[in-house]
């Protein structure tokens, strides 16, 4: 039996057209575009891109210090994948091929079972749903705990966002986040700070060009019906708003200037917003770690909505 390397799905409502493409490694986002505009940075499709594009992070996102964590008394380790920071980053499923559940024109859910081993002794059953919705797309995932006891889990996106055709440092990035996680050289985070009167305040706005984050924001500004948003502005007025729900209490922003593009065999400004249900190193430690009990479920949802001038 062969395996497609991707799915696509495609919504069409009157004049407009949306597509997205969606990688069975990873089951990551690999294309958004709306009519002929791609909206992410283009992924890989049978392997992880270099700067991880679109991936699903789970059951830990971000950083986890020396890959280790202790679980009834004993030190459990995983690889580590960041040689130079001698961490675990972005959890399990990031190399992992996942399989369709559910599938329509328009959507599709995937699943990847987390399965035991020494450092992680429990079956998570984990999908993940993306949706084209008019002027958007939503993005839920779930979890099921199938072991005997409780587990330890949280879950990311890692969506890079443009316009293309656009530079992607004429950007500017709104966000209403209170607080900022300052970490060490190595990633890891090590005091929060408030975010008001520092570079880290993005309630008026910030060009993506003219900062560097590879930051954890928190303290995050939820709206009425319980999200919170990242805002990025093109300099024609054109809106990407990325949302998520109460259960992602956190957002990284990573906005580099080393983004090798391809195409024009340079490197460039790119910038992931990354919904997150904890923080980095949470294994470690228990920020806003999700306890699974036995058989129980999970679910959360964010999701990007598109104005256009």
């Amino acid at each position: 039996m062969t395996f497609p390397d991707h799915y696509s799905l495609t919504l069409t409502s009157g004049s407009e057209h949306f597509s997205a493409t969606i990688a069975r490694v990873g089951a990551a986002l690999v294309s958004w575009k709306s009519g002929s505009t791609e909206l992410v940075e283009p992924g890989h499709l049978e392997a992880v891109g270099p700067y991880c594009e679109g991936i699903v992070m789970s059951p830990w996102a971000n950083r986890l210090e020396d890959g280790q964590w202790s679980h009834q008394g004993a030190t459990l380790e995983f690889p580590i994948n960041i040689q130079s920071q001698n961490n675990s980053n972005h959890g399990l499923l990031i190399d992992h091929p996942y399989d369709v559940v559910e599938q329509t024109d328009s959507s599709i859910t995937l699943g990847a079972l987390i399965h035991a081993r020494m450092a992680y002794p429990f079956n998570v059953f984990t999908t993940v749903k993306y949706e084209l919705v008019v002027g958007g797309i939503k993005v839920t995932h779930t979890a099921e705990n199938r072991s005997a006891e409780a587990a330890p889990y949280a879950v990311g996106g890692h969506p890079y966002f443009q316009f293309s055709g656009v530079a992607t440092a004429e950007l500017v990035l709104r966000s209403g986040a209170a607080t900022v996680l300052e970490v060490n050289e190595r990633q890891i985070p090590v005091a929060k700070a408030a975010t008001v009167g520092t570079r880290f305040d993005l309630r008026a706005g910030v060009r993506v060009g003219d900062n560097f984050y590879d930051h954890d924001f928190t303290d995050l500004a939820f709206d009425e019906a319980g999200l919170a948003h990242t805002y990025l502005t093109a300099p024609d007025g054109s809106q990407l708003e990325i949302w998520q729900d109460a259960n992602f209490k956190h957002v990284v922003i990573f906005s580099p200037d080393f983004y090798w593009d391809v195409d024009s065999d340079k490197r460039r400004n790119a910038i992931a917003i990354e919904p997150q249900t904890a923080a980095a190193n949470a294994f470690r430690t228990g920020e806003d770690l999700i306890w699974l009990q036995p058989g129980q479920s999970f679910a959360a949802t964010w999701g990007v909505n598109l104005f256009t001038k």
